[in-house]
């Protein structure tokens, strides 16, 4: 569907929301036109007046049906089924109390939670560093032997240094994590120093 098409079809449900008689009338209309256009063409095919409309009723289907069909087609399903549920809800929530406060509580301590769990998330991994230029960061370490530099490396490095308005060290170790049954491994950042 192009985006014309579904403005159009908005407008056209928007349109049937705010004058639904006017609609109803239009339709009513249209598919008496319908009937109308059938029996005339059954007439032609040489039935009775009576015989041609039967057939063009049975052709066409319920009017009824027709209806109800064309209603649903012309709303706006997604706000209404949206209205509907709320009203239920609200409707439920206010039969019983003591469920309504803990789904309130239920759903702000989940709420509460997620934002507190975002909150660290943005500090620690998605904000970027607070460094003046954090596009200008390198890392240096030598490509000679899997061993870490040592701490009297760091200084010498930090003390001939020309090249980098700074330098910070900083220290990986594969620490222990026990958690009862299965002690694991893991890396993290033991220590960091400027």
């Amino acid at each position: 569907m192009s985006i014309l098409e579904f403005v159009t079809v908005t407008l056209s449900r928007i349109r049937s929301k705010l004058h639904p008689r006017r609609v109803d009338e239009d339709f009513r209309k249209e598919l008496a036109l319908h009937l109308e256009l059938l029996t005339e063409d059954n007439i032609r095919h040489g039935m009775t007046p009576a015989e041609a409309r039967r057939q063009a009723c049975l052709r066409l289907g319920g009017v009824d049906q027709l209806r109800e069909i064309n209603l649903e087609m012309q709303g706006l399903p997604f706000i209404e089924t949206l209205i509907q549920d709320t009203r239920y809800g609200w409707r439920v929530l206010h039969k019983s109390p003591g469920f309504a406060v803990t789904a309130v509580l239920t759903m702000a301590l989940g709420i509460g939670a997620s934002a507190v769990v975002f909150a660290a998330l943005n500090a620690i991994i998605l904000r970027p560093l607070n460094v003046p230029r954090p596009e200008s960061l390198y890392s240096i370490h030598r490509s000679d032997t899997i061993a870490n530099q040592s701490y009297p490396d760091y200084l010498d490095l930090r003390d001939r240094n020309r090249s980098f308005e700074d330098l910070a060290a900083y220290n990986l170790e594969l620490v222990g994590l026990d958690t009862g049954d299965n002690p694991s491994r893991a890396w993290g950042i033991a220590t960091s120093r400027n």
